[in-house]
């Protein structure tokens, strides 16, 4: 009788342990939400129209009274001149006298560069020597600055969230178009191909682009 009992009590536990294991190892249903479900779509750089108006509380938002706009034709431009989907605006200005401190302080957010003074190490060379680190610049009262905001988002440069921005000094003064980048482009990264440059036809033919880390200026021998 007893050997009985056990043979049932242990046909119970089998039984019972194949059925947890079961329910264990079975699969397990996930519901996937519609917005995570889908694959993310990639941020376009179009934007609408700018006016003098928005790129003046851009500038405002970031600077505030610190830097004006240029008054004169074509002095800004809205592009994607970092390759990151979103779109930057661009535009020449003249910094206040008044507010030198302000935009030269070292603790600023916002990055002021020398549009002349970018490194691009030999593509033929296996080992590089980097050159001195160069000064800090400073912005210059009635010089004129391009300073370009990078966007952030579907927003773009009108977000309240576009904060990066770049002074550059040396970037020529004007009028400036966004163009497509050309074919080659030595010492650009990867992300030139789905951005645009900033291009100065006069008085010499030339275009800035972003680097990686600043922009850059090229003198262009045709304005293609």
């Amino acid at each position: 009788m007893k050997s009985f009992y056990l043979a049932v009590l242990g046909t119970a536990a089998l039984f019972w342990s194949c059925t947890t294991r079961t329910t264990l190892e079975g699969p397990v249903a996930v519901r996937a939400s519609g917005k995570g479900s889908q694959p993310a779509t990639s941020v376009h750089a179009n934007s609408p129209p700018e006016t003098s108006a928005e790129v003046t509380a851009a500038l405002h938002r970031i600077f505030a009274d610190a830097l004006s706009p240029v008054s004169q034709q074509h002095s800004f431009i809205t592009g994607d001149f970092n390759g990151d989907g979103s779109a930057d605006l661009a535009a020449l200005v003249r910094p206040a006298a008044s507010r030198l401190k302000m935009l030269n302080d070292p603790l600023a957010n916002w990055t002021i560069q020398d549009a002349t003074h970018a490194f691009f190490p030999p593509a033929d060379q296996r080992v590089v020597f980097l050159p001195p680190k160069p000064k800090p610049q400073s912005a210059h009262a009635n010089e004129i600055l391009l300073v370009v905001i990078h966007g952030y988002g579907e927003e773009g440069w009108r977000s309240h969230d576009a904060q990066q921005a770049y002074l550059v000094r040396h970037a020529g003064s004007g009028p400036i178009e966004a163009r497509r980048p050309p074919d080659h482009l030595e010492g650009a990264p990867a992300s030139i191909k789905q951005s645009e440059v900033i291009f100065e036809p006069v008085p010499k033919p030339g275009f800035l682009f972003w680097t990686g880390s600043q922009y850059a200026w090229r003198s262009s021998a045709t304005n293609w």
